[in-house]
């Protein structure tokens, strides 16, 4: 017996079958028997002559080539080897959740595709068309980051366009004019000029406040930005699979929203509160009588104190927006500093010269000058001896910046915070424990938050992977080996893809939508890495070594 759920033919089995969007999948339950469905509605679907109403073609089927292969090579292959591919086209349910109305008649889209064979391939040859463009431009300025930690981050500003001209985002089914918009952007002007031509849609739900994650501030503004027409250059737009995984993705954030996922609870939020400023209490009490303890509880505060900050710059509504300076009154660092830069490596998460935290050289290399295209220092040999050291002045790093841009931008407010805190290390403590807290911490974060990135796929500038894919494609899970406390440590960064792909959620709902996730990657052929905390930080080492010795 055959059954049609969102588009997709399943073949019933004597078991009881059941839904993505109920979470509760068995993949040996079902077989996909089509690849491909779209919502025909004004807004989107595909027209008589097989192509897109919105301009773009239907996505092509290519060759298998490899990665060896020079770049010339594999350019010659794609235009020989490239054909068309009949579309299939079926008109499916429309869009539920909170998030409908603004994203319109956006629908659920289930693809039954790998990344093995064609996808494989197609992720060859955006490679080769972003090594293209890098070594076009390699001796030339690009709209991205410096490669320099000991700078503070900059971005050259975006070339300069006719003022004319809209800067077009999509979002949902709509194409919006940001020109008006772009300056007062909170996330800064480059931001939108980055996706100007693109697809913004995933991106906007995952860092931005559209109702269910405690505010519809950003959602609020999105609709009084004008519309505009599409760009006639569809280059930048996704591909049909990438669409696919799009619409899907957004079926199962709607989904996550109705089942409560980024509610905050009260008694969770006052339970992680209370154990940084325990730590922080006890530390401080016995700094003068025991400095050792004192520095390791106040490293482990500091720590702590981070992730729960994380937590709260990351998410909406009014608890967050009451919580967002703590970790500028206990740590010292910056949250509009920290903000710009981290939303940055969410968006373009290991793009080169997108991401500063792929782009550490001299310290941390983490791919050879001859790939990178960047200048080689001595220093590259050994960094599989002194990486991980190396990686306890991150907090100190981080209150550099931090308060070089507040002064920058005379933010009083941020100096004031600052200020306190430095009075607080220097007071209430000798020095040497208020120094050793801040190395502990600075390590305790930088050994972690590096392990889940720097070991993955690091995208050519230029390439653009669509936001979904790109986070599959550049973070892996760490699976705790010693228990709840090695969890605890891990402060919520054990579930680092989970917190990419739904950033604004509260980390302690991380765990339970880890097999909810996976579910949903499987059902849809996305490859969602996972391996034990020990494998992770082994692989972070062998790849310091590998680039040391390349």
């Amino acid at each position: 017996m055959n059954v049609t759920l969102g588009g997709m033919r399943l073949k019933k089995t004597p078991h009881i079958y059941h839904t993505v969007c109920s979470y509760k999948i068995h993949p040996k339950m079902w077989s996909a028997r089509t690849t491909k469905t779209r919502c025909l509605d004004a807004g989107d679907g595909v027209d008589g002559d097989g192509d897109d109403r919105d301009g773009r073609a239907p996505a092509r089927t290519r060759s298998n080539t490899t990665k060896t292969m020079t770049t010339m090579t594999m350019m010659t292959m794609m235009s020989s080897a490239t054909t068309a591919r009949t579309t299939t086209t079926t008109r499916v349910r429309g869009c539920r959740g909170p998030a409908a109305g603004a994203r319109g008649s956006r629908t659920m889209t289930w693809a039954a595709r790998t990344w093995s064979g064609e996808e494989t391939t197609a992720r060859v040859e955006r490679r080769a068309l972003a090594m293209g463009r890098r070594n076009a431009q390699r001796n030339a300025r690009t709209a991205g980051a410096v490669a320099n930690p000991l700078s503070v981050p900059t971005y050259d500003s975006p070339e300069p366009k006719d003022k004319t001209e809209p800067i077009r985002v999509k979002i949902g089914d709509e194409w919006y004019d940001c020109r008006g918009w772009a300056k007062a952007h909170p996330g800064g002007e480059r931001w939108l000029y980055f996706f100007d031509g693109r697809d913004a849609t995933d991106v906007f739900y995952a860092l931005h406040s559209y109702g269910p994650n405690g505010s519809d501030l950003a959602l609020q503004r999105l609709k009084k930005l004008p519309r505009c027409d599409p760009p006639e250059d569809k280059s930048r737009l996704p591909s049909e699979s990438s669409y696919a995984v799009s619409m899907a993705f957004g079926e199962l954030r709607d989904k996550l929203a109705e089942d409560g996922f980024f509610k905050r609870e009260p008694l969770k939020e006052a339970w992680a509160l209370f154990q940084v400023l325990a730590l922080y209490v006890s530390g401080t009490a016995v700094a003068y009588s025991h400095p050792i303890l004192a520095t390791i509880l106040l490293g482990f505060g500091m720590q702590q104190a981070g992730w729960l900050g994380h937590d709260y710059v990351h998410g909406r509504g009014p608890w967050c927006e009451l919580m967002r300076y703590m970790p500028t009154l206990l740590n010292g660092h910056s949250v509009e500093w920290w903000m710009q830069k981290h939303s940055m490596h969410h968006s373009f998460t290991n793009e080169e010269h997108l991401d500063n935290d792929v782009m550490m050289e001299p310290f941390f290399f983490l791919r050879s000058p001859q790939e990178s295209g960047r200048p080689d220092h001595p220093m590259r040999k050994y960094q599989h001896i002194y990486g991980y050291p190396l990686l306890s002045i991150m907090f100190w790093l981080w209150r550099f910046h931090s308060v070089i841009t507040a002064w920058q931008r005379k933010d009083v407010k941020e100096l004031a915070f600052i200020g306190v805190n430095y009075l607080f290390l220097a007071t209430m403590m000798p020095w040497q424990v208020a120094i050793g807290s801040i190395f502990l911490s600075g390590f305790l974060v930088g050994a972690l938050v590096s392990a889940t990135h720097q070991s993955e796929e690091i995208m050519e500038f230029g390439e653009d992977p669509e936001y979904v894919e790109g986070q599959f494609r550049s973070t892996r899970d760490a699976e705790c080996v010693f228990g709840g406390l090695e969890a605890w440590v891990w402060g919520g960064m054990d579930t680092q893809l989970e917190h990419h792909l739904f950033p604004s959620m509260p980390r302690y709902n991380y765990h339970k939508l880890r097999p909810l996730l996976k579910a949903w990657a499987k059902a849809n052929g996305i490859n969602y890495r996972s391996s034990p905390s020990t494998t992770i930080i082994a692989d972070n080492f062998k790849m310091l070594h590998r680039v040391a010795k390349a």
